[in-house]
């Protein structure tokens, strides 16, 4: 292995702390007492802007930079908002205060803003012993992992992308649940049960194909963003007969007006401490900007078209307007649904033709699908060996083996390395 190919395979396999600051001395002194702890990002936003940060970089740990100068009034203050902001949308985050003992004022503010943890750079041993302390104690406390979250964006409406979430998710949660392999197929690597987001419109279409009806919605979700818990998690949200929880957009639309687009994310954020698959349907979301956030804090992204002119025109347009949103478009994996040859262009050469991997086909099963929805029941539960069920069992494996084909740290790092040198404080 080459030496960049060595130090590329360090940072994959390394911690990262996100330290929000703008003081770029501090951070590249901080990098370097914790060069054998972890890396260092440096990143200067709003508090509006952090749930979208944590989504986008999955951090372990959150340095809040509470050092007082007198150049600067309002880095308490700023710190402080940050630091309230991170008990809402992530309370299970380590988060540890960065100061002075020289200038006890940042000590006090941290300890105000519910930040219980203070280093000093000064004393290289001291931060060393306190990181390694909190990281410590967040480890064997009992808090969740994070699980993967996909997001499914069909490009137009009427594309099959909600009654492909529906299956994804509960064949997903049913061989997640199988201990041994089914007919040869791999056993699941997902942790926990799946989640279903159903986001797409027309509303709780997704609720409709589970055969469900629940009245806790996306918007009420945020709201309790506070109290999500696993007790809210087990009582509130509906779910399915194979145990798929389902969270939709409000009947009212209206009440989406009340929900910010940080706090959106943060509610992401806490869905995947608590579930180990979280399936979201976008498909006719109308915020591209909310849809852009996602898709961003997603470990993978499905973009969901057919043959269709009308839908290879409305692909076009998803991409270039993720593409002015500085949504990685190699980060997408495209989708062709009611695929058949004969329709005209192969779906390898729509993925050549806008430059979007193709990760796989679902044949044109329309009579099939119609015959076991109108059942209350997925096409899986009817027909277990329907061509399109086995072409979903094939996307479900590409969930495992996305994750195997990656080190740990790998998917943030492939969709941050194009900033990398604008982050990250070298050694």
């Amino acid at each position: 292995m080459n030496a960049p190919s060595k130090e590329l395979a360090s940072l994959l396999d390394t911690r990262r702390f996100l330290f929000f600051t703008g003081d770029s001395s501090s951070a590249q002194r901080l990098a370097a007492v914790l060069r054998h702890d972890g890396v260092v990002v440096q990143e200067d936003v709003v508090p509006d802007r952090l749930s979208a940060r944590l989504a986008e970089l999955g951090p372990q740990m959150v340095l809040l930079d509470f050092g007082s100068d007198d150049n600067e009034p309002g880095r308490l203050l700023h710190a402080s908002d940050l630091a309230k902001t991170l008990a809402r949308v992530a309370p299970a985050l380590p988060v540890v205060a960065v100061g002075s003992m020289m200038r006890p004022q940042g000590a006090v503010a941290a300890l105000r803003a519910g930040v219980r943890d203070f280093i000093d750079p000064a004393d290289e041993s001291e931060v060393r012993d306190v990181v390694r302390r909190v990281l410590q104690s967040h480890a064997t406390s009992g808090v969740p992992g994070r699980g993967q979250m996909v997001v499914l964006l069909g490009v137009r409406a009427g594309l099959g992308t909600t009654t492909l979430a529906a299956h994804l998710t509960s064949m997903a949660q049913v061989q997640g649940e199988a201990a041994p392999a089914a007919e040869g197929r791999p056993a699941s690597s997902l942790r926990g049960p799946a989640a279903l987001l159903d986001l797409g419109l027309p509303v709780a279409d997704g609720q409709l194909y589970l055969n469900v009806s629940g009245s806790f919605h996306f918007a009420e979700a945020v709201r309790n963003l506070r109290r999500f818990d696993e007790t809210l998690v087990n009582t509130a949200l509906t779910r399915s007969a194979s145990g798929v929880a389902v969270i939709s957009l409000p009947r009212d639309l209206a009440e989406m007006r009340t929900v910010s687009h940080a706090d959106s994310l943060g509610l992401l954020d806490r869905l995947r401490q608590h579930f180990g698959l979280l399936v979201a349907d976008v498909g006719g979301f109308s915020n591209p900007d909310f849809v852009a956030g996602m898709v961003r804090a997603a470990d993978q992204a499905w973009i969901v078209t057919d043959q269709s002119v009308g839908a290879l025109v409305s692909l076009a347009d998803v991409l270039r307007d993720l593409d002015g949103r500085d949504v990685d478009r190699a980060r997408m994996r495209l989708v062709v649904n009611r695929y058949d040859e004969r329709y005209g262009m192969t779906a390898e050469q729509i993925a050549q033709r806008f430059d979007v991997q193709l990760l796989g086909t679902l044949p044109d099963r329309a009579l099939a699908l119609m015959n076991s929805t109108n059942q209350g029941r997925l096409l899986h539960e009817v027909a277990d060996r329907d061509p399109y069920v086995r072409a979903v069992h094939g996307l479900v494996d590409s969930l495992g083996a996305y994750d195997q084909a990656l080190p740990p740290g790998a998917k943030w790092l492939s969709r941050w390395l194009p900033n990398l040198h604008k982050h990250l404080v070298t050694r």
